[in-house]
């Protein structure tokens, strides 16, 4: 029974599978000698030899083996010897799958059909993942005893490993494609590889070779008790040299036990393997730039022989996570920049776009459209425009599109309420390395408060202008009127500069109001402050009423020369003395009265002074009325008519 096959050992190798079996002594089997074989054999064999595909008979309880040229193939190195050998003892290996099947064939007569079946075939020692699609019939006689089975059937290893790897391939490719940041990259990858090999641990590492640095940055892990290396950072001069010489070349390293095949000294190989706590490895270097940046390493618990395709997919997987990473990064880096860029856009005052060198807005921030309810691009941009401004805005921008010098302009904009502010728009050529125009950034900023502090600056200086020189006029006419006469220097020059001391009490007064007029109480309190004494010699009433500047003025000084006779010469120069100091006001006109009592006895003077001629002429003329001196016996009495619009109107040049 055992010595049949080693007899078939003996023929030539290039002997036909026909020429075998007419050759085998199969006596020496439960068959017998080929000329008694059964009828239903004979065919079968027949049918099997003519065949030019894979064919195999399996006869009697023990199933023995007879097969064709196509199919001497299959057992690889167990051929010829499979010849005539039972069934069991031939695929001892993968028995424990097709051997039910084979029972149930033989028990029930009905046949079956295995497609894609995985089958752990040892090939040189050493097991390998195959995949088969086979049949198995039954061969029966005439009264439906099975008698064996015939099989036919062919490898498709290559196939699904190859259809395998292009689903993963796409499911990976697909999966990384959907991840955004590269941790998410890593992990995943990781995972899909560790699931693919079927290994106990997938990791990434990022490699700095100048700081001698390897950090683990991602890893996978089955449930298996092996340690979890995440997170951990080591020396890459802790890796035997001769495995980092060979990773630098870019080759992947696959090593199928690490105490048996040597990487350094074995004591460098059983420190590696027991701080790792994996026998088998595979690792693929990432480089850049003739530099590794980073390594992906596949770990299993027990000695594996690593299937190139295996290595292949690795670097694969490695490549493309780099690949995926680098586009991660990338779009992180560009949403960054997006995002700044779509922030300064937003929070930026000013209206930001863009044209093409033909000047053509492509692109126009919202805040123009909030401003003018108008997208800006096409003819919209010139809705947005006064209509008045808009020829000298497309001339000069004709211009700069022309002749690539910046733009320039201010015009005013149409806002969403229908009102116009003004603007400034301004915009610079930005050329590609040949020199031509490629793009236009332009700004267009809001400067109507610009504009309006502008005017009213230009209004300030001309009033100040305009006061000045009125000012130097009174003082002009102060110092003329004081000079004049027949009266000492010393005495001049006291009155000229109390008179000057009441124009400065004057135009601090309307300082501080801004220049915008000031109350007619405040006016008389300031200027008679400084001679009331007791409050109760002067009497003051009526209604509030707000003085131009101009009345302010002529006002306080006409009150000053009231104030300074009435302390020299009138009602104060004496204890009981008092003034009465009383207005009212018309639709008309401003009535203001002063009156002096229980003073001196008054007289007409015999000659007109200051004071008398900037009452009677000059008030009169500044408050477009009257202005009447009465030497009244019992004190004197002013009074002074002026038309309402001279006293509370606004000067025509701060109107």
């Amino acid at each position: 029974m055992a010595s049949s096959p080693l007899k078939g050992d003996t023929i030539e190798q290039d002997m036909g599978m026909s020429a075998r079996i007419r050759a085998f002594d199969w006596s020496q089997t439960p068959l017998g000698p080929l000329e008694y074989w059964p009828d239903e054999l004979r065919v079968a064999l027949s049918i099997a030899e003519h065949s030019a595909f894979p064919t195999a008979i399996y006869w009697g309880p023990e199933l023995r083996i007879l097969y064709n040229d196509a199919w001497a193939f299959i057992p690889g190195e167990r051929h010829p010897g499979a010849l005539g050998r039972p069934g069991r003892e031939v695929w001892s290996d993968i028995w424990p799958i097709v051997g039910p099947q084979f029972e149930q064939v033989m028990e029930t007569g009905r046949g079956i059909t295995a497609l894609e079946q995985m089958l752990p075939i040892v090939r040189n020692g050493v097991e390998q993942e195959t995949y088969w699609n086979y049949s198995f019939t039954p061969i029966t006689d005439p009264g439906g005893k099975v008698l064996g089975v015939f099989n036919q059937g062919n490898e498709i290893t290559k196939a699904v490993i190859s259809e395998r790897r292009l689903a993963f391939q796409i499911q990976i490719a697909d999966r990384l494609r959907s991840l955004a940041r590269p941790e998410e990259v890593w992990a995943a990858a990781a995972a899909l590889l560790g699931e693919y090999l079927g290994a106990a641990r997938v990791g990434f590492a990022e490699v700095d070779e100048a700081a001698d640095r390897l950090t683990i940055v991602r890893e996978w892990r089955r449930e298996d008790p092996i340690p979890a290396l995440q997170g951990r950072t080591a020396c890459l001069s802790e890796l035997p040299p001769a495995a980092i010489a060979y990773l630098r070349t870019g080759e992947v390293l696959a090593v199928s036990d690490v105490q048996r095949i040597s990487l350094g000294s074995s004591e460098e190989d059983a420190r590696l393997g027991a701080k790792l706590g994996v026998r088998a490895v595979v690792t693929v270097p990432l480089l850049r730039d003739d530099r590794m940046r980073a390594l992906l390493y596949v770990h299993n618990l027990e000695p594996r022989v690593w299937k190139r395709s295996e290595a292949a997919m690795a670097r694969d997987v490695a490549e493309r996570s780099w690949a995926a990473v680098e586009r991660a990064e990338s779009e992180e880096r560009l949403r960054e920049s997006e995002d700044h860029y779509r922030h300064t856009v937003e929070l930026n005052p000013q209206v930001t776009w863009t044209a093409l060198p033909d000047g053509q807005l492509d692109r126009v921030s919202r805040r123009w459209f909030d401003w003018t309810g108008t997208t800006g691009l096409g003819e919209t941009w010139a809705e947005g425009l006064h209509p008045n401004d808009r020829e000298a805005t497309f001339e000069v921008w004709g211009r700069s599109v022309a002749t690539g010098e910046p733009y320039d302009i201010e015009h005013r904009v149409k806002m969403v309420d229908g009102h116009y502010r003004w603007a400034r728009s301004r915009a610079f050529p930005r050329r590609d390395s040949a020199g031509d125009i490629c793009l236009w950034y332009g700004s267009t900023e809001d400067i109507q408060e610009q504009r309006l502090a502008e005017e009213r600056q230009r209004l300030l200086i001309n009033e100040l202008n305009h006061r000045v020189k009125n000012t130097l006029a009174t003082v002009q006419a102060i110092a003329f009127q004081t000079l004049k006469g027949d009266i000492s220097l010393g005495e001049a020059r006291t009155r000229f500069e109390a008179r000057l001391l009441a124009l400065s009490r004057a135009h601090n007064l309307l300082t501080e109001e801004s220049w915008e007029g000031a109350s007619l109480e405040r006016v008389i309190a300031d200027t008679t402050a400084h001679l009331a004494g007791d409050c109760e010699r002067f009497h003051v009433e009526g209604e509030p009423v707000f003085l131009s500047p101009r009345a302010a003025l002529a006002l306080s000084l006409a009150l000053h020369e009231l104030s300074t006779n009435a302390s020299k010469y009138g009602a104060l120069s004496e204890v009981g003395g008092r003034v009465s100091i009383s207005w009212r006001l018309t639709d008309e006109f401003l009535r203001l009265e002063w009156k002096e009592r229980d003073g001196p006895p008054v007289a007409e003077p015999a000659r007109c002074g200051f004071g008398s001629r900037l009452i009677e002429r000059g008030l009169a003329a500044d408050l477009a009325g009257r202005a009447e001196l009465y030497f009244e016996p019992d004190g004197l009495r002013c009074v002074t008519e002026a038309s309402r619009e001279a006293v509370q109107g606004r000067e025509a040049n701060l109107a």
